[in-house]
């Protein structure tokens, strides 16, 4: 289990930052009026489906009652009908259904628009939680019908907190220089700073900080073959060759070729997104831009081998 997931809060108390977010679910929670139905948005990293979990379990929802929908290969119409019939009776266990739908904005606009009545008119025995980080991606009317909750990214003081309160815990040694290039790099990312500080754990200082300011992008994702993955393909010497070969770790790895889409993706983006002018970002950018829902694992292989071949020679 990564330190993200070990430390992930199991309440509100427990939370760093957004302290005025959290005021404003406490109160929630106290209002028997209150929504059925949240939109929150914020940066990555920032808290948002962990405080859906939280919120959740205060109003006391039973765990097989408690339904988290992954955008990236739950996003169409199906999916909307599945929840909307789901949602007509009550839970087996427990007295209501919470369902926390991440990354909202990569549904289609036919699970949108069949949601908006479900939004409008939730039963007492229902919750949503829907979750992004582009909430200009979702069409207006799901806006309307949701309560809007504003998370931000944490500021400093937060991370190096949460930094020394875990190294305590994992009996880890973390030198200044390296915790303060941890709190810069990972840009208010709880996620990205425990993350890194996995990474960083048994290397020296050197290699450390070496790491740290090599590549900021590899912060927001855990060691895997996907990430290998994206380092191969930003590699300016790189070849199809290897990168054919780290495909195949891929496919043995992971088998969610849209999930594996929208990390390349943000892997690239996150590149550009510094500043820095990277002409095999941007192409990575262009050649994995349309899903793999239908292609899937030949839609994979063929923006990968795009990405090594075009713009070449």
């Amino acid at each position: 289990m990564g330190l993200y997931h070990k430390y992930r809060p199991q309440n509100f108390e427990d939370m760093l930052g957004n302290k005025e977010v959290i005021q404003t679910l406490n109160d929630a929670l106290a209002n028997p009026e209150r929504s059925h139905a949240f939109l929150f948005t914020g940066p990555s990293g920032c808290g948002k489906t962990t405080a859906a979990r939280i919120f959740a379990k205060k109003l006391g929802v039973d765990d097989l009652a408690l339904i988290e929908v992954n955008s990236a290969n739950n996003r169409g119409i199906d999916t909307a009908r599945g929840i909307i019939s789901q949602m007509q009776s009550f839970p087996f266990q427990g007295k209501i259904w919470v369902w926390i739908i991440d990354e909202v904005h990569m549904t289609s606009k036919d699970f949108q628009n069949a949601m908006l009545k479900p939004l409008e008119d939730t039963p007492e025995h229902v919750y949503f939680f829907l979750c992004t980080t582009n909430p200009e991606k979702l069409i207006k009317p799901i806006k309307t019908r949701c309560s809007e909750i504003q998370f931000s990214s944490l500021e400093p003081r937060y991370i190096s907190l949460l930094l020394k309160r875990t190294v305590r815990e994992e009996n880890i040694e973390l030198l200044p220089e390296v915790s303060e290039e941890i709190v810069d790099a990972c840009q208010g990312s709880a996620r990205a700073a425990l993350v890194a500080l996995e990474k960083v754990a048994k290397l020296d200082k050197e290699q450390a900080l070496k790491l740290l300011r090599s590549n900021p992008s590899d912060l927001e994702m855990e060691e895997g073959k996907t990430l290998d993955l994206c380092r191969a393909l930003m590699k300016k010497d790189g070849t199809w060759g290897d990168v054919a070969d780290t495909l195949k770790g891929v496919y043995e790895e992971e088998s969610d070729f849209e999930k594996i889409r929208y990390q390349v993706l943000g892997y690239a983006n996150s590149i550009l997104l510094q500043g820095r002018e990277n002409s095999r970002a941007a192409l990575i950018v262009e050649c994995f831009s349309q899903p793999f829902y239908d292609s899937g694992k030949a839609g994979l292989t063929l923006a990968a081998y795009q990405s090594m071949t075009l713009g070449r020679g």
